[in-house]
């Protein structure tokens, strides 16, 4: 399943956009987790209203901007820790 954060960052673009935002850009974080397999072929995703590229693909580093504004985040040492997940919208 892809994490909340993935949808909470598409319904907020689609909203700022809807407000007149047409520029509006939202980033998630990680991989993309719509689908179990991905289709990996140019064109033919089965949700391209939902998928967006991660913060980290687009060369943010995610470490340095989450700490800048505040807000928690580490590194993970094994699988037991909580993750921190983090999402972008870019507004002009």
């Amino acid at each position: 399943e892809n994490t909340p954060v993935n949808r909470i960052v598409v319904r907020l673009e689609k909203r700022m956009f809807l407000d007149g935002y047409e520029k509006a850009f939202g980033m998630g974080g990680g991989p993309c987790s719509l689908c179990e397999e991905c289709v990996d072929s140019p064109g033919l995703c089965r949700y391209p209203e939902e998928a967006r590229p991660s913060m980290e693909a687009c060369g943010i580093d995610v470490f340095s901007t989450v700490k800048a504004h505040g807000f928690p985040i580490k590194v993970l040492k094994d699988e037991n820790c909580e993750p921190n997940y983090y999402g972008l919208v870019l507004i002009e």
